[in-house]
Parts: structure tokens; sequence; C-alpha cells
């Protein structure tokens, strides 16, 4: 399976993510990802929180710089599903400039897992997971 494209999330840079070299702080590029896949969840109708009985948690994360954002900027954050193992659910997030064709600030992944909050234990993606294999839309 090739990656697929699930979702994509336009930002514009705080001046508060600014570290003192006038670059967008290194935990800054996390925040907008996670946001990123917060929107991705309310986009799909998924549940996101520790109300529902079984909500995704994130195992691992990682992000690999490319270049520098600096202030004023947009970015768009860009959910890629790349693979899913049986609970495992892998994802790509791309930042790229919404400013600027073709530029790409760096590129994150993570590991997502759904879990029972009620039972203590990883559980199966919700079925609508496995439209997106599917989906061309």
């Amino acid at each position: 399976m090739s990656k697929k494209l699930l979702h994509r999330h336009e930002f514009v840079i705080r001046w508060g993510d600014m570290d003192a070299y006038n670059h967008l702080n290194n935990t800054a590029y996390f925040l907008y990802i996670q946001e990123a896949r917060f929107e991705l969840l309310r986009h799909y109708n998924l549940d996101y929180d520790g109300k529902a009985q079984c909500a995704p948690i994130l195992l691992h994360t990682s992000f690999s710089f490319k270049r520098q954002v600096t202030y004023p900027e947009s970015i768009i954050v860009e959910t890629y599903l790349v693979k899913i193992d049986r609970k495992k659910v892998y994802l790509e997030h791309v930042i790229k400039s919404s400013t600027q064709n073709n530029l790409i600030y760096g590129v994150g992944d993570a590991l997502v897992m759904w879990y029972n909050f009620q039972r203590g234990v990883t559980v199966m993606p919700p079925d609508k997971i496995y439209l997106f294999l599917a989906d061309d839309s």
C-alpha cells in the first residue's frame, strides 16, 4: 500500500511559538502536528477523548527537521495513512509552507492505537479506519 493523503490543515504561525533565534521552537512542530491529528479525527467523526469508551492514544512520534520556519508564516500539515498493521495505525505528517510552493519544513511520523479505557487494553481501530484504505475520494 502506498501512503494516502487523509487530511490537510492550515495554521498561521504564532509569534509566541518562536525561539530566541527567530525560528519556530522545536516543540511547536509537535504541537501543530498534534492539532492536525485532532482535526483529522474531528473531520472523520472519530472519538478522540477520554469520555469515549475507546479512543486513540499516541504510542510513538518523531520528526525530521528539513528547513527552519521563520515568522511570519502559514503552514499546511498534511496527514497521510502509511499503513495499518492489525491494531497499529501508522501516520506521516508533512509540514509545508502555504506561501511558498514545494517548500517542506519537515516530516513526522506517528504510531497510534485505540485504547479501551474501561478495560485498560488496546483494541482494534474502528471500522471507519479501514475505509481509508478503499476510499479514493
